[in-house]
């Protein structure tokens, strides 16, 4: 996917025609963190910790795991002492405060940028920073879903054979590629961890046959009457439609388009805990690619809603990315989109205030 607007259709005015960073133009329900990192570092991806008084996040996109404390402001890295040395792609807390990753042990020589397609599970355990991570054997491409449910392990993540660095390998692995999630549990034997219950939930043909691929997002429950609180699985069908957020029951298998009308691409991110809400990666325009996205707010309710939570892409050069809601729901973790980086990469982690 490319980092900047291809040639489309633009539906926002007013995108791109401000100077200067949105950083420096602030409204007071959003505020920078101050995170300095070493060797050039750039705060990205964070993920909230079960508490909420922690925020994890990666340093560069195939980098180092960090803890930041939204309390004393003081920042920690976590994988710096493992035997981790190829990099982090993405970290999610269990609720049991444990971190799955998806990670590389090694780069590869020959084709460095092709990692981030490369990914194989892992799990940090408690005390975070202090054990070697865990491998869990298991591939895996892009995102992970963590359930955020009180006691839940359970997990979701992709297997794709589609790199987007690879033109134009890339288009024909979009047609006849392949491309589904997956879910499982964390269980712990003999205090080590790994998978059970390993289930296909999703192929992206059962979207449609024409759909590139699909990417697991967040867990969400259901007014379901059953124990289980893991019901429906929020994930992203990238470029059907545009891009579309969906949802897949995983009792039944039935997938539920939450933005039947829309066209434009939209990216699901962070789930709200309570099930209301996702927050979306959206560019308001009609593209090959995504350009300098935003962050809306797509009710799940079924009306297909949504309302714009950012404007930095009004700012040249700019975007906002990767949002993640606190486990009470009041606030917003997400990244600064400076353009020219790699997709999903940020320059900087911003708290939103969601209760003004």
């Amino acid at each position: 996917m490319a980092t900047s607007q291809r040639s489309g259709l633009n539906f926002d005015p007013d995108k791109g025609t401000l100077d200067g960073s949105p950083v420096d133009h602030l409204p007071d329900h959003i505020r920078l963190l101050d995170i300095q990192l070493p060797n050039g570092g750039a705060p990205q991806r964070a993920d909230w910790s079960p508490d909420g008084k922690r925020l994890a996040f990666l340093d560069a996109p195939i980098g180092d795991l960090w803890e930041y404390d939204l309390a004393t402001g003081a920042s920690r890295n976590l994988t710096t002492t493992s035997a981790l040395h190829g990099g982090v792609l993405r970290a999610h807390h269990l609720t049991n405060g444990d971190i799955v990753m998806c990670a590389v042990a090694e780069r590869s020589a020959d084709d460095p940028e092709g990692d981030r397609f490369r990914g194989e599970l892992w799990v940090l355990q408690r005390p975070l920073g202090t054990r070697a991570p865990v491998r869990l054997g298991e591939s895996c491409w892009e995102g992970v879903a963590v359930s955020k449910q009180s006691g839940s392990t359970r997990i979701a993540w992709n297997q794709s054979t589609i790199d987007f660095t690879k033109m134009p390998d890339v288009i024909t692995e979009a047609l006849v590629g392949k491309s589904k999630i997956l879910t499982g549990r964390i269980v712990y034997r003999n205090g080590r961890p790994e998978i059970t219950d390993r289930t296909v939930a999703l192929d992206k043909r059962d979207v449609s046959l024409v759909t590139p691929a699909v990417e697991a997002q967040d867990f969400r429950s259901l007014p379901d009457g059953d124990a289980d609180p893991d019901d429906e699985l929020i994930f992203s069908a990238y470029f059907h439609k545009g891009g579309q957020v969906m949802g897949v029951n995983l009792d039944t298998g039935a997938i539920k388009d939450y933005a039947p009308t829309s066209l434009l691409f939209d990216e699901a991110e962070g789930t709200d805990p309570a099930g209301r809400y996702t927050m979306v990666e959206r560019d308001f325009a009609i593209a090959l690619s995504p350009g300098m996205v935003d962050i809306w707010r797509l009710s799940l309710d079924g009306s297909g809603t949504f309302e714009r939570m950012t404007t930095f892409n009004h700012y040249k050069g700019f975007g906002a990315n990767n949002p993640v809601v606190s486990p009470d729901g009041t606030q917003m973790a997400f990244g600064l989109k400076v353009e020219g980086g790699a997709e999903g990469e940020g320059d900087g982690i911003l708290l939103m205030d969601l209760s003004r």
